[in-house]
């Protein structure tokens, strides 16, 4: 592989990440096979670069200058063997949970419409509507860069908990393709007040994996800012789990919290909730902004920078911990790394 043809030199980021933050990479490859996984890492070892890693840009908040390598990954692929399907990181999510429903496949249905590429769906464990990408993973193929060898990661390994996992927060594991085991007979999730609402409104009493896909999407439309209008990554920030007992003085005391309630006793709550209660939808930093159509979305009103977008998630942060003593952690990676 000749270098001086596969890497580029201050390369434009903005148009790779869907808060089209200004950003450039020192050097960038695109990825297109496992091959070149295994040079960029080498490569980057040989001359001391630190590696960044890029899918779809739909879950990342950029800096200005990206040291070192950063690796975006492009490459194909959608492969079955029955119920199972291998699909290659480079893939667009949305394409791949259409084609397993095209093949009369379910369960990921409830992920429809999540922006981004396949590879970066393990990393933050992706969810939405009662699902979790965690409930249906087989394993996930990458480069260990710490090793420099390739590595097949089944599901324990991949230690997945709520929007994260083994690989989140660090380039050690390069991910190539992620395997999934869906089901062959269908078995809807629709308990959720919003999906059940939208398929009675379409009047479908039995709905099969494309009406449910189809509903999920209708309802993201609606809820959430579309990024090719206003620049965002959707949910800026993770639901917070809190102790039951305060969960139970916020309401009291506060407000009508919305909570989910976990197996250890703690309670996950809304963040939108909150932001809500604090009236900072449409508060803004220069060309940051809390989205006036939801609370978790923070959009790029055409001239935001990393510093505004990491200014205003800050001051946001500050007003709800020091109003309810709540830490909201914040759900894209922020790269590069810290």
């Amino acid at each position: 592989m000749d270098t001086n043809h596969d890497i580029l030199h201050d390369f434009n980021l903005s148009q790779c990440n869907t808060l089209r933050l200004p950003s450039s990479a020192q050097q960038c490859i695109s990825i297109t096979d496992e091959m070149q996984i295994e040079f960029a890492v080498k490569y980057a070892k040989q001359h001391c670069l630190s590696i960044n890693v890029i899918g779809g840009g739909s879950n990342v908040v950029l800096a200005e200058k990206l040291p070192g390598l950063t690796l975006l990954i492009r490459n194909p692929g959608i492969h079955y063997q029955g119920s199972e399907v291998t699909v290659s990181a480079g893939v667009v999510w949305h394409e791949l949970v259409l084609d397993t429903i095209a093949h009369n496949l379910s369960g990921l249905e409830n992920l429809s419409l999540i922006p981004g590429f396949a590879g970066a769906a393990p990393i933050q464990n992706i969810g939405a509507y009662g699902q979790e990408l965690s409930n249906v993973v087989h394993s996930v193929r990458a480069y260990d860069s710490d090793h420099l060898r390739w590595v097949t990661l089944d599901r324990p390994s991949c230690r997945f908990e709520y929007r994260n996992s083994v690989f989140r927060g660090s380039s050690r594991y390069i991910i190539s393709s992620v395997t999934l085991s869906l089901n062959s007979s269908f078995h809807p999730i629709v308990d959720y007040p919003g999906i059940t609402d939208e398929l009675t409104k379409r009047k479908i009493v039995s709905p099969g994996a494309l009406d449910v896909s189809d509903a999920v999407c209708s309802l993201r439309r609606a809820k959430l800012p579309d990024p090719d209008k206003y620049p965002n990554v959707g949910s800026f920030f993770k639901n917070p789990v809190i102790s039951r007992d305060q969960y139970v003085r916020l309401r009291e005391e506060t407000m009508d919290l919305t909570g989910w309630e976990q197996p250890d006793g703690s309670v996950k709550v809304s963040a939108a909730g909150i932001i809500d209660r604090l009236g900072l939808k449409g508060e803004r930093l220069r060309g940051a902004q809390v989205s006036t159509q939801h609370s978790l979305v923070i959009i790029n009103q055409g001239s935001a920078t990393y510093s505004d977008i990491e200014g205003l998630a800050k001051k946001v942060q500050d007003l709800v911990f020091r109003k309810f003593l709540i830490h909201l952690d914040i759900e894209p990676v922020i790269l590069p790394f810290s």
